[in-house]
């Protein structure tokens, strides 16, 4: 999972603040596969 994670990251770092959330609330929703959340999770974003 972290390979795919990173290369996540990395793949939407030219999109806008806006347009990485949605991507990655998408990716964690299809990653959870309906299945009930029991760690947090918790992913920061930084423009420079």
């Amino acid at each position: 999972m972290t390979k795919k994670f990173k290369e996540t990251i990395l793949g939407i770092q030219d999109k806008s603040m806006a347009e990485q959330q949605k991507h990655l609330d998408n990716f964690i929703e299809n990653w959870k596969a309906g299945i009930e959340q029991v760690d947090d999770i918790l992913v920061i974003g930084i423009r420079l």
